[in-house]
């Protein structure tokens, strides 16, 4: 029973049960939200699976001063939004036939026929407004107390129905399971894996980037990359022990827990891997960006930088790509997260301001400079000095070198 999960028991998911189960029809919460309330998780959208037919849902919502959105009529959702929150209720539905990504359904009544096209035991579970949990399967709640990931009926079909399913496999591992990985659906992935081409770049990179900072991502990217799949995502080889060690910094450098670093600490060795990923899984102009500013300042990173050249890094860098280039470094050192030059090192770049270069171009023509090129050779040498002081020189005092008045507007 689920009686006192707050996603129950609040005002608004009990208006939307009350518009729509009634004349007949049930309603019940499934998914992740029941799934992740077993567990223990954080739970985050709350889905409602019903046997109202979709036109029928939309005309109790409106009926009961809910906000109803068709957001996916053709597949039965439509989306309520009951006092700002919004429910995805989706019509029961069994295949009829399936090809890959695509089926053909009908609207059920049936709840084991709509459990039996899910892809996991644990994400077929329902609760009904009560609280009680129903397990069409007869596996789902044993397998997530467990934390056992396993398709339902069998695992050949079911990821020949989605061959995302592959990854998905491997990111429930790494976010829920809990030790060994499911033997027979590593047997049908590994069998399948070839289907991982035919996807999309965009349905890929979302999967991967949802893989890599989950909790037990060490030892789920180490049995994709053992039985092949990792490579055939990424196209390329990969780095298991940089990953890993990054992922052991995550207690000390929160940073170390970005997607984006992790999968340049997996997967880029040199900047022609920053174009192939970006590529590969479609990465955002400004993930292709972190990541190649990441890299290549990486290279200029070692634990016994001084406090001068660590301030230095941070003005040419700024605070990200500092913090995240130097734990690219440290990860692909010899040294472990206990190590306390790269600790120091750490906390010199998060403490310190990043230091602004006091003077402009507009400073020195105001000192009779004459515009042109010289005007950035000058800037160049003042901004030299004024790094050389350890960023100590005002800016009176680099105007008063560059020969005018320090009061010079």
């Amino acid at each position: 029973m689920l009686t006192d999960a707050p996603w129950l028991t609040s005002a608004s998911i009990r208006r939307v049960f009350e518009a729509v189960a009634m004349e007949g029809d049930e309603a019940r919460v499934v998914g992740g939200a029941v799934r992740n309330t077993l567990m223990g998780e954080p739970v985050g959208d709350v889905d409602i699976a019903t046997t109202a037919l979709p036109e029928i849902v939309v005309k109790r919502a409106k009926a009961a001063g809910l906000k109803p959105v068709p957001t996916g009529m053709e597949h039965g959702t439509i989306t309520v939004v009951s006092d700002g929150t919004p429910y995805e209720v989706t019509t029961l539905r069994e295949d009829i036939e399936t090809f890959g990504r695509h089926a053909v359904v009908r609207f059920s009544r049936d709840w084991r026929a709509d459990a039996a096209r899910r892809d996991f035991t644990m994400n077929a579970l329902y609760a009904d407004v009560d609280g009680a949990v129903h397990d069409p399967t007869g596996e789902g709640y044993a397998d997530c107390l467990a934390r056992r990931v396993r398709f339902i009926g069998d695992p050949h079909a079911r990821i020949r129905e989605d061959y995302l399913r592959i990854l998905r496999f491997f990111r429930f591992h790494a976010h829920y399971g809990a030790g060994a990985i499911d033997a027979s659906g590593l047997s049908a992935v590994v069998a399948a894996r070839d289907g991982l081409r035919r996807l999309s770049a965009e349905r890929v990179g979302h999967e991967l980037r949802r893989i890599l900072p989950a909790p037990h991502a060490v030892e789920t990217v180490a049995t994709m990359a053992e039985s092949g799949i990792i490579e055939i995502a990424l196209g390329g080889v990969v780095r298991l022990e940089d990953f890993a060690h990054l992922h052991h910094l995550k207690d000390f450098a929160v940073e170390a827990g970005n997607g984006i670093l992790q999968l340049a600490a997996l997967a880029c060795f040199v900047a022609e891997d920053v174009d192939r990923l970006t590529d590969r899984l479609r990465l955002s102009n400004a993930e292709a960006k972190r990541m190649a500013s990441a890299l290549a300042a990486s290279q200029t990173f070692h634990s016994t930088l001084d406090w001068l050249a660590a301030r230095e890094r941070l003005y040419r860098l700024g605070h990200e790509t500092a913090i995240e280039a130097a734990l690219l470094a440290w990860c692909r050192s010899a040294a472990g997260p206990d190590d306390q030059a790269w600790r120091r090192l750490l906390v010199t770049l998060r403490s310190q301001e990043v230091p602004v270069f006091p003077v402009a171009g507009r400073d020195l023509l105001a000192l009779g400079h004459k515009p042109g090129p010289a005007i950035g050779v000058a800037l160049q040498a003042l901004e030299a000095r004024w790094i050389a002081s350890g960023f100590a020189l005002g800016r009176d005092d680099l105007l008063r070198d560059a020969g005018g008045d320090a009061q010079t507007p």
